[in-house]
């Protein structure tokens, strides 16, 4: 019980103390301590001990108690703590294997492993409460129909026909009506970067028609049988998503038989010619520049710049990164080259080969001088020769790479007998007989490649070397900061590379390194017999148990397992860690199997944006396929096409939060929309608990 006579003359310092003792049970003790102090500043008052040392022994119990409150572990510590109580416990089971399940005091099986082996199935069940399911019809199903999808916002254009013409549905609304709708390169309609706009090219009778976000932007008759170019058209956005182009054949029988081509930009025509050689367009998608050839060869070639005849003579168009210049090249007989810039003569020589980074000023110039019998190679950075980067005759700059911020380049330099070398800002590094895979770690500091020589390959991390015998090593560079991993046999034995120290592995090696979006951890798959586990931070998942499901149906290279946007969580599709007798599945999350299905397969396994969630379907066999969000049932749908997964940008997570997808019934196309639930997370998925549930 407290002293209330000390209790009614508190100090300040006790004051803060007795508030940050009232925040949790762990700081009770600290309360105490503090009126403790208050009784110990009465009595001192008493034997005139001065109220300066009071206060500040009343601020040292305030900073023990703090010293004293527990750090809260994050999902990490406790995946790594996991991982490293079952290795030195001896209790990692091998995949296939796994220890006797826990019981209760009758024998039976305890509640956490009745919750495991409950499977959702393939029978009735009720979205989570507050779930929203909204269905968009996108267009009929026809019999041969195609549709197309965006890259992003699940935007469908599909081309059927009505009666017996061809029209386009876009999301839903209907088209005008052709005779038809022509190919272009990759399909018969062009979406934007962003997925916000949509054209394409249809004919009515003779003339071409160029339909760009549902209205008509251009007509014309010239095109050779109404088209706009064909198989070959190239109908596109630029990268801004602003502008559309394509290219028109026009056939012309007087006064002799011609085929011209021309571009059109914005649906406007531009000067009818030969091929069209060398486009370019600025990194901010709003000018371009190609070269004009007169198919009639009565006049000479021009440089066209946003469809006006340049001033002069200029081919290899290259825009500067902030696309406010131009640089060219001129042949200059009999055997030399001008460069230009804008125009205007900078450099002369035999060859130039010009490198501009996406970001930032610099400039490298791969120059060849000599002849071409005798030529020799060296660089010009900003218009400054880099000494020391000639090569010998016939010797050759074949790449330069820039680091991310634009302020570093590296280039390859060599010669006939391929002694190569990587040259880093001007300083040359050690020869080698083959070098690849040249890069920067992400935050510009590290040059990474690898390379062979003397019957061995190495990754080169800066300047240091690590080395294997024959393979082919592929450096991981982590998104953020300097960290570079990789799998390397030294000694004939597989080893982990990760920040420039070398970690032995089991007997069977590791797949699929990759690191957090935040680079501060990394994961790979152990192989180990037939199986693979999950290591995290060079710690084996007791729970970790790969199964054969795959998570992108589209890429068969994209990695077993996902890291969540904030870094924060990871999974992978897995099978439990015991034989069961029969095909059950789960999925492995931060830490913990978690079971799913008692039959069929999965894919498609995703984060939401905001990390909250955990999506995937479940197929079925020729049942119904079922989304789940964080182990619960959402609905069932019949994938678009019957491939699911198949389809490019056919399921999507927006902005909002809402998940849509494509799907289809035995009379349209639709897309379904799902507003999740806020009764369901990942914490939820784990039980409540567990390592989700303890995040801060």
């Amino acid at each position: 019980m407290k002293d209330t006579k000390c209790v009614s003359t508190r100090s300040e310092g006790c004051t803060i103390a007795d508030n940050f003792a009232t925040r949790s049970d762990g700081v009770v003790s600290a309360k105490r301590r503090c009126d403790w102090g208050i009784k110990m500043c009465h009595s001192s008052r008493r034997s005139t001990l001065s109220s300066s040392a009071c206060l500040a022994a009343m601020l040292g119990l305030i900073t023990l108690a703090s010293a004293q409150t527990p750090k809260k572990e994050s999902v990490w510590d406790k995946i790594k703590k996991a991982g490293q109580q079952g290795a030195a416990q001896g209790q990692q089971p091998q995949p296939g294997q796994q220890p006797a399940q826990r019981q209760d005091g009758r024998g039976r099986p305890s509640p956490q492993n009745q919750s495991q082996n409950q499977a959702n199935d393939s029978g009735a069940f009720k979205p989570p409460a507050g779930t929203k399911i909204e269905e968009k019809i996108l267009a009929p199903l026809q019999d041969r129909a195609k549709f197309e999808v965006s890259p992003h916002g699940v935007h469908v254009a599909t081309t059927e026909t009505d009666g017996s013409r061809a029209v386009v549905y876009y999301d839903g609304v209907e088209g005008p009506k052709f005779d038809e709708i022509l190919p272009a390169v990759g399909g018969n309609v062009a979406f934007s970067p962003d997925g916000n706009r949509y054209a394409y090219c249809a004919r009515s009778g003779v003339q071409y028609v160029l339909i760009v976000d549902g209205k008509e932007l251009v007509r014309g008759s010239e095109s050779q049988g109404g088209r706009c170019g064909g198989q070959n058209s190239n109908l596109s956005f630029t990268s801004n998503s602003k502008h559309v182009y394509f290219f028109a054949d026009l056939h012309v029988e007087t006064p002799a038989d011609r085929t011209y081509t021309r571009f059109v930009f914005d649906g406007k025509p531009e000067i009818p010619g030969g091929p069209i050689a060398g486009i370019a367009f600025s990194p901010d998608g709003d000018h371009y520049a190609y070269i004009w050839n007169d198919v009639n060869q009565q006049k000479s070639w021009m440089l066209i710049i946003d469809g006006k005849p340049a001033p002069y003579q200029g081919g290899a168009p290259q825009w500067t990164s902030d696309s406010k210049h131009l640089y060219t090249q001129k042949s200059t007989p009999p055997n030399g080259t001008e460069l230009l810039f804008d125009g205007r003569p900078i450099a002369k020589a035999f060859n130039f080969t010009v490198y501009i980074p996406p970001v930032g000023d610099m400039v490298v110039v791969a120059v060849t001088g000599g002849t071409n019998f005798h030529p020799f190679s060296f660089l010009v950075v900003n218009g400054k020769k880099v000494p020391g980067s000639d090569t010998v005759e016939r010797g050759a700059i074949s790449k330069v790479v820039f680091s991310p911020d634009g302020k570093h380049y590296a280039a390859i330099i060599g010669d006939l007998n391929n002694h190569l070398c990587v040259m880093v800002d001007g300083k040359r590094g050690q020869e080698y007989t083959s070098i690849d895979k040249l890069t920067f770690t992400t935050d510009s500091s590290t040059v990474v490649y690898t390379a062979y020589v003397n019957s061995k390959v190495f990754v080169i991390v800066g300047d240091q070397e690590f080395g294997q015998p024959l393979g082919a090593p592929q450096p991981i560079i982590s998104p953020v900061g300097n960290r570079v991993g990789a799998f390397i046999a030294t000694d004939g034995t597989p080893h982990l590379l990760m920040d420039k120290q070398i970690t032995a592995l089991t007997a069977h090696g590791g797949s699929d390194l990759s690191f957090t979006p935040d680079g501060a951890h990394y994961a790979y798959f152990a192989v180990d017999g037939l199986g693979g586990r999950l290591v995290i931070d060079g710690a084996p998942q007791p729970q970790s148990s790969l199964s054969g499901d795959r998570i992108d149906m589209q890429n068969v290279s994209t990695l077993k397992y996902i890291f969540s946007a904030d870094s924060k969580h990871v999974a992978h599709f897995a099978v439990p860690i015991t034989p069961t007798g029969d095909y059950q599945r789960g999925v492995f999350l931060d830490g913990k199997y978690v079971q799913i299905s008692a039959d069929g397969t999965n894919t498609d396994l995703t984060f939401s944006p905001d990390s909250k969630h955990l999506f995937w379907i479940h197929l079925y066999g020729d049942r119904p396929l079922r989304v789940f969000i964080d182990g619960k049932p959402l609905v069932d749908f019949f994938a678009a096409g019957n491939s699911v997964g198949m389809v490019a940008g056919w399921w999507d997570f927006g902005q909002d939060g809402t998940l849509s997808f494509l799907a289809q019934d035995e009379n349209s196309l639709k897309r379904i929309t799902l507003t999740l639930s806020d009764q369901t997370n990942l914490a939820t998925m784990l039980g409540g608990g567990g390592v989700v549930a303890a995040r801060q």
